[in-house]
């Protein structure tokens, strides 16, 4: 590009500063596959500038389905500013203070169905879950939540039980139809960006393009001296083509970016197109690449899916979705980096000087989270690499009989920072975003349908022998709640089940609930408590009996009880005192459904419950309710936290090992420097 004229150089002074002005108002925050077997989805450079990877449709998507062959794997990390706290502490440490970067990858576990899962948790999720990005004017991706599956590990038999994630099938859908070669976009919601700083303080959010469109009206008024989008017509401008394309530059790179200056586009002739049309068409059309160029430029993130493995306890693995010949891709994996490996350590608590619950640090480590059973390390570094693209955490492993190794990439050098594998691991702990990435690849000829294996190193070869040698079986009935951490024992034992998610009887609306009188021989397990959606504020009558204590009985009310704008508030821990027949159970709703929730059941309840009220200075009321003719569907079972197979105590934690030949000598901190060259 050549030197700005003189021209365009008063032009600039006269009204650069006065463009810029329009965006200074602040937003309140400092192998692929043949045409029968298609690959649907690619790794490849976004069309955002500088934002590293993005992820391509290899394929058409109709509004609606599915992205691509199956859902994400889902990890929970639990209490983790707790775990990381100084011992006794009663003040987390501040993120700074452990090296944890995740935690701009990670879900809050509402989005991700895990709620239940802990006080304090926080979900990494694989492939869908952290490769793409956010446009906030080309959202077309829908995010669902994962399922609780444990893949037959049952935790009284098997000692992989709780090594392996329950939370997989994280699925997502077009929200809208999508041309093959777009760039996918989620929905990360305008906190994720305004609450973080560095690159993710200018990433443009939705009233941010509001303000760059109103710029660009300002702009056309410039270049053509009136309001009338018409005339931005070449000889009608009284700038030249060189010359806006100079003031783009100018107020592209003015001092001072913000978030509406980064929505602008990237090229002045773009912003000529947007001002005649619009920011949104002109951005969609930029994030479309041609399937020809995914294939050249990028990399195949569908040659493996999850599906049950053979290996003894393993749970499910990764299966080839088609051929993957000898040094073929079977899966580019970005990285993640932790500096301290410690960061995944699990303490016992106890009751500090202040009566708060703090840290135990007397009895050590007692447990890792579960997420360390994904990552990668080596026995002389602190280091921790968490590969998140698509279905690689479900490659298992063979100590002989591999049939895949770990390579660094040759190429993405707009993501891959080679310079990094040479860089001390106090640089690392610095990076706060991925830049690094691994491939998976094929040591042989691989046929559609086998199991992808890599070897995860003898160590953990040797911790795993260990586990399997040491683990005890526990029978059912000798359950008491005392299987997993954190959780309370229990005088009885969890039934004739034994363990039983809150879920599996959720989807049961056949099964008739279990009165109080049922449960003395037949209980429930202690871990799914029952709830009841009432409004404890709206009753028909009220009694004391006795004197001091209220007690309401009614009807159940759907219109107030069950509003379609459902609140949490209204459910109450209750229990089923009667069951009786549902005489309208066969008559037809109007309500399609309410009759799919359960609401025309083959049975209506009578349920009781104990609410304590507080109001005002007044002292705590404890009251009663008993309401009847209770439906189903207002009757559901919640997971007590800390009670999922992610908490078992005797489940496995190790990590694997990246081979020596790869692992960077710069990275072993627990050897002596000189060893490290």
């Amino acid at each position: 590009m050549g030197t700005p004229s003189l021209r365009l150089q008063r032009s600039v002074a006269a009204c650069v500063l006065f463009l810029i002005s329009c965006l200074a108002v602040a937003d309140g925050a400092s192998s692929d596959g043949d045409e029968s077997n298609p690959c649907q989805l690619y790794l490849a450079e976004s069309t955002i500038p500088h934002a590293g990877l993005g992820v391509f449709g290899g394929t058409a998507f109709k509004e609606g389905e599915m992205i691509g062959r199956v859902g994400d794997a889902a990890f929970p990390t639990v209490d983790h500013d707790w775990h990381n706290s100084p011992e006794g502490g009663s003040i987390s440490k501040h993120e700074a203070d452990y090296h944890w970067p995740l935690t701009n990858y990670d879900w809050n576990a509402p989005d991700i169905g895990m709620d239940g899962e802990g006080e304090d948790v926080s979900v990494t999720v694989t492939g869908f879950g952290a490769a793409p990005n956010c446009h906030f004017r080309l959202l077309n991706v829908d995010e669902h939540k994962a399922s609780y599956d444990n893949a037959g590990l049952d935790r009284y038999t098997s000692p992989g039980a709780g090594g392996s994630t329950p939370w997989f099938n994280r699925t997502s859908t077009a929200s809208k139809d999508i041309q093959a070669g777009s760039e996918l976009f989620v929905d990360y919601g305008p906190n994720w960006f305004l609450s973080r700083d560095g690159v993710f303080a200018l990433v443009p959010i939705s009233t941010s393009f509001e303000k760059a469109q109103a710029f660009l009206k300002e702009y056309g008024k410039l270049l053509v001296g009136s309001d009338n989008p018409n005339d931005l017509v070449e000889d009608k401008m009284s700038l030249d083509d060189e010359a806006q394309s100079d003031l783009w530059e100018v107020i592209k790179t003015f001092p001072y970016p913000t978030r509406e200056r980064e929505a602008l586009p990237n090229s002045h002739k773009d912003a000529v197109r947007a001002i005649h049309g619009d920011i949104q068409t002109i951005e969609k059309e930029n994030s479309i690449r041609s399937v020809e160029y995914l294939k050249e430029h990028g990399k195949c993130v569908d040659n493996i899916v999850p599906e049950i493995s053979d290996i003894p306890h393993a749970g499910r693995g990764a299966m080839a979705t088609r051929f993957i010949p000898k040094g073929g891709l079977v899966a580019p994996a970005p990285l993640v980096l932790i500096a301290d490996k410690s960061a995944t350590d699990m303490y016992n608590e106890q009751i500090g000087s202040k009566g708060n619950i703090v840290r135990d640090e007397s009895t050590g480590v007692i447990k890792k989270q579960i997420i360390l059973n994904y990552m990668f390390g080596h026995p002389n570094s602190t280091v921790l690499l968490f590969p998140y693209s698509s279905n690689a955490a479900y490659i298992n492993h063979h100590s002989t009989e591999y049939n895949t190794e770990l390579r660094w990439a040759k190429d993405f050098s707009f993501f891959h920072n080679e310079d990094w594998l040479s860089k001390p691991v106090e640089f690392l702990e610095e990076q706060w975003t991925s830049g690094l990435l691994l491939e998976f690849i094929a040591l042989r000829d691989i046929q559609p349908g086998e199991e992808v294996l890599i070897n995860y190193g003898d160590e953990w070869q040797k911790a795993w022998d260990e586990h399997v040698k040491t683990w005890e079986p526990i029978p059912a009935e000798k359950d008491y709640n005392n299987l997993t951490l954190w959780t309370k024992p229990q005088t009885t034992n969890n039934g004739k089940t034994g363990y039983l998610r809150a879920e599996v009887l959720n989807d049961d609306m056949e099964t008739p609930i279990r009165t109080m009188e049922e449960q003395i021989t037949d209980p429930y397990p202690h871990g799914v408590p029952m709830y009841c959606a009432v409004n404890v504020n709206h009753a028909s009558a009220y009694h004391f009996e006795p004197e001091t204590v209220p007690f309401f009985t009614r009807a159940f009310d759907e219109e107030l009880d069950m509003p379609d704008d459902k609140d949490e508030k209204h459910s109450h821990k209750c229990n089923v005192t009667e069951r009786i027949e549902n005489d309208d159970e066969d008559e037809d709703s109007e309500d399609e459904e309410k009759d799919e929730a359960g609401s025309k059941h083959k049975y209506l309840y009578t349920i009781e419950l104990k609410v304590i009220k507080q109001f005002d200075d007044m002292d705590p009321i404890t009251e009663l309710h008993e309401i009847a003719d209770v439906p189903r569907a207002a009757i559901s079972f919640q997971n007590i936290p800390y009670t999922s197979d992610v908490f078992l105590k005797q489940s496995f934690r190790h990590e694997m090992k990246l081979p020596d030949e790869i692992f960077p000598k710069a990275w072993m901190n627990l050897i002596p420097e000189e060893e490290r060259k």
